[in-house]
């Protein structure tokens, strides 16, 4: 009981000083706006850090995945694809040629199309971050004759755009993995496949990313339609707690609270501004210490190499409302629904008769507004999936996302790596070897 007082008090106490500190930081950040990135990483600042090799130093200095492809000899393609609520969300395509004709002539002949999705306060750049391009799965991929795109979620660095709110509106950054799986998952899938002439894809998902198509798939029962295989790193769907009791106390807490305590809009908007005041050894000793006291990730099987090219593209915005649903989810053990508007799916649904199996075969458990629908993965039926994560992983609970996809489990295969932790799916040091080669060689069966 004390205990829970004296967060109470500290959270009450933050509140009150939130607005200062914000207004102080903002004041310190007009001030080194001046300096642009670039600038910044040409600066003595951070030019006196002396990175492993020549490659990585160019990695970590990218600018965006245009750059980052380009170091390796591939080109990106950008696409705008309009979701049905009004954003406008940019998505890449990688190729070896800038000649989008021989593209797209290409895909219309043999090409199988893979689309990757990446995973919470992330983008695109994500998948393409490599200390190596083995380390690279959509380029390898390219290489073997894959049409490979990789997409972005609303509010990301990407995707900042809407045709009725500016940015820095709250209306902008009103949403949660719930607009994520009805509109930005199948507006961006229908996209490709109808420029692509495909009638599916392969979908590879990374954390949330997975979870986007799990959701998205339980709502959308014609999307499974549209789908190859369905590829999981690091699929997270049911979290269990966190590592630290504080931060466990926070996921506790009410969302009115955690509003308070982030604000309603953008989840770390100065991920940027750290990087221009912090050298790259210093940044990423602080990213190190803040995910072993989440999560408890050492980073064992990831090397300082590794680090260097990749935690400079690891970060980008999300919304407050998509952290609060995390958290919703993990206290309520459950992968539900945003609370606070369970009718959005209730309205979703009932505007196509096709769907209505979700509630009749599903029990949602609500009615209320106080609690938000379940997804209803176990609607997900005849779509082959290949899973693939790490047993020192905590955010991973593969019991119960093997019984939440229940009625799909004689299609889904898993692997499970000794000693993986989250970030291990894409930057182990012997990644290619415990995660891509099966994948590809799953890939190669499908043909």
């Amino acid at each position: 009981m004390l205990e829970r007082l004296y967060y109470g008090i500290l959270f009450v106490t933050f509140s009150i000083i939130r607005k200062p500190i914000i207004f102080l930081i903002n004041i310190l950040k007009l001030f080194l706006d001046e300096i642009t990135l670039e600038g910044y990483k040409n600066s003595k600042l951070g030019s006196r850090y002396k990175y492993s090799d020549p490659l990585i130093e160019k990695i970590a200095k990218a600018k965006d995945i245009t750059d980052l492809c380009y170091l390796h000899g591939y080109y990106v393609h950008e696409h705008v694809v309009k979701t049905k609520d009004g954003y406008l969300l940019t998505i890449h395509r990688i190729t070896k040629t800038t000649n989008v004709n021989n593209i797209d002539g290409d895909s219309r002949k043999t090409k199988p199309v893979v689309y990757f999705h990446h995973g919470l306060l992330t983008n695109s750049e994500l998948f393409v971050s490599g200390d190596t391009k083995e380390k690279c799965l959509p380029l390898l991929l390219v290489d073997l004759g894959y049409d490979v795109w990789l997409g972005n979620n609303r509010g990301n660095s990407y995707s900042r755009k809407h045709i009725n709110y500016e940015v820095n509106e709250q209306k902008f950054w009103d949403f949660s993995l719930d607009e994520y799986a009805i509109f930005d998952i199948p507006d961006t899938i229908d996209y490709i496949l109808e420029l692509t002439y495909q009638e599916k894809i392969i979908y590879i998902g990374f954390s949330q990313g997975a979870s986007q198509g799990f959701a998205s798939l339980s709502i959308n029962p014609n999307l499974s339609k549209k789908f190859k295989i369905f590829i999981g790193l690091s699929p997270a769907m049911i979290p269990k707690n966190l590592n630290h009791p504080i931060a466990n106390y926070v996921i506790h807490c009410s969302h009115i609270l955690l509003y308070t305590f982030f604000g309603k809009k953008s989840l770390m908007p100065s991920v940027l501004f750290w990087q221009k005041m912090l050298s790259p050894v210093t940044f990423m000793r602080v990213v190190d210490k803040c995910l072993v006291l989440l999560f408890n990730w050492t980073h064992g099987n990831i090397s300082i190499r590794q680090k260097e090219a990749g935690y400079p593209h690891m970060f980008s915005p999300t919304s407050v409302k998509t952290l609060v649903h995390w958290f919703q989810i993990i206290k309520r053990k459950r992968f539900q629904m945003f609370e606070e508007n369970p009718s959005l799916l209730a309205e979703f649904i009932t505007k196509d008769e096709e769907r209505e199996y979700a509630y009749s075969n599903y029990p949602l458990e609500t009615n209320s507004i106080s609690k938000g629908c379940i997804f209803p993965v176990q609607t997900i039926r005849d779509l082959p999936m290949f899973l693939v994560y790490g047993t020192s992983d905590i955010l991973i609970d593969m019991d119960r996302t093997m019984e939440n996809l229940k009625n799909n489990n004689s299609l889904v295969d898993f692997i499970s790596i000794d000693g993986y932790e989250h970030m291990d799916t894409l930057w182990a040091s012997d990644v290619k070897e415990t995660c891509f080669d099966p994948i590809i060689d799953r890939l190669k069966k499908l043909e």
